[in-house]
């Protein structure tokens, strides 16, 4: 009887070569790779393979842009991802919590921001009798839910920034602060609270380093309310940007009732809490043009605006140089498929890191564009199974990271 050969294991250097030659774009397989054997796991949950393997400049960058959504009533947000990462591309939040959350809690939540692993939920409890706030902070990475101290207000409309702890350090290098008893990390909270009417809109902060929310600060003087028409800040389809240490909200008025809307960012300082409103210096004749949707962004570590122009279908981006000034830097003509589309309500649904860029219109289609050619591919059945709903955020996952929390499971 012959005897059975015993196959030589590789030896870890052969084996982290061949890894590495996995395509980055193919992030599936090279995790189906890590879950086989454990010398493979320990090989690939090395954040040096990682890093070796999605070089900070590579062509393929290590960030990946995906969306938590809330399309079905009674359930908990789904996260959609272009890309079969952890199998199918749509994905309970439940699924990511590794610590149990409080039984129901994330039922009918409502996705309001998300920034690193961070993501922030509106939940469903005062939600409809509109005299509460109640927020959790679910961390992506650690698979931990945060439930936050209620906000007692009056809430027509939420808008949120979550802000890291790599966001609050300040520049001299000093830490942030250590998160209080029952928060699993620190983390800040801006939540933007319009009231009875769009100038009736209110600022709270809620860091995890202390016990309740701070008191309200109203966001527009009696001169703002006054001396202009249609004063608000834009919360959806828009997101709060953080740039530079610096949250960044959208927001429009007009002078007179016949009059173009204008443009204004409106700041809140990060380390220090102070908030600026600032005019946009674009010229006149740009922002007064018909468009289906504008949107802060981050490009190149600068503050970005990104305008969907009717004229033409143009995507035209703007970047705020150092003095305040914007120099329109990108000017791309759209090419939308055959089929008809309807971009009267679009969300513009971009990536600092990863380069990529959705669009969903007022039918809920996602369209993936090209932002070097405007060709626009229709990815709602592809990806999407069914669009997107009007409560989508995007977020942004880096891959080692997701690979060493995922695999350290």
């Amino acid at each position: 009887m012959e005897e059975t050969a015993e196959a030589t294991p590789l030896p870890d250097d052969v084996v982290r070569e061949i890894l590495l030659r996995v395509p980055t774009e193919a992030v599936a397989a090279l995790f189906r790779c890590a879950v086989t054997c454990k010398q493979r796991r320990a090989i690939v949950n090395d954040l040096s393979f990682l890093r070796q393997h999605w070089p900070e400049k590579a062509p393929h960058p290590s960030s990946v842009l995906g969306f938590f959504d809330s399309p079905y009533v009674n359930q908990w947000p789904l996260f959609i991802s272009p890309e079969k990462v952890l199998g199918a591309r749509r994905r309970s939040l439940g699924s990511f919590l590794v610590a149990a959350a409080p039984p129901d809690i994330l039922n009918r939540a409502v996705p309001l921001a998300a920034r690193g692993s961070l993501l922030v939920v509106r939940l469903a409890a005062g939600r409809l009798a509109g005299d509460s706030l109640r927020l959790a902070v679910c961390d992506i990475l650690k698979g931990t839910c945060d439930v936050l101290p209620p906000l007692q207000c009056r809430v027509s409309q939420c808008g949120c920034a979550i802000l890291t702890r790599e966001d609050c350090c300040s520049l001299d290098g000093q830490q942030a602060q250590t998160p209080s008893t029952g928060y699993s990390a620190f983390f800040k909270v801006l939540a933007m609270i319009v009231g009875t009417n769009d100038q009736d809109c209110n600022l709270y902060a809620f860091s995890s380093s202390q016990p309740t929310w701070s008191e309200p600060r109203k966001c527009f003087d009696q001169v703002w309310q006054r001396d202009t028409f249609g004063l608000r800040i834009i919360l959806r389809p828009s997101w709060a940007t953080v740039c530079r240490g610096v949250a960044y909200w959208l927001g429009s008025y007009s002078t007179d009732h016949r009059s173009s809307p204008r443009c204004f960012t409106f700041g809140v300082n990060v380390k220090t809490g102070e908030t600026s409103s600032t005019e946009l210096l674009i010229p006149a004749n740009q922002l007064s043009l018909p468009s289906f949707g504008r949107m802060l962004s981050v490009a190149d570590g600068n503050l970005s605006l990104l305008i969907l122009q009717k004229e033409g279908l143009r995507l035209d981006t703007w970047i705020r140089g150092d003095d305040g000034t914007w120099i329109r830097t990108r000017a791309i003509e759209l090419k939308p498929p055959k089929q008809v589309w309807d971009p009267v309500y679009v969300s513009i649904l971009s990536g600092e890191k990863s380069r990529a860029l959705f669009m969903s219109d007022a039918y809920g289609y996602v369209y993936k564009t090209d932002l070097e050619k405007g060709a626009m591919q229709d990815v709602t059945e592809e990806m999407f199974y069914g669009g997107l709903s009007l409560w989508v955020v995007p977020i942004e996952m880096d891959w080692p990271a997701l690979f060493m929390s995922r695999l350290a499971v």
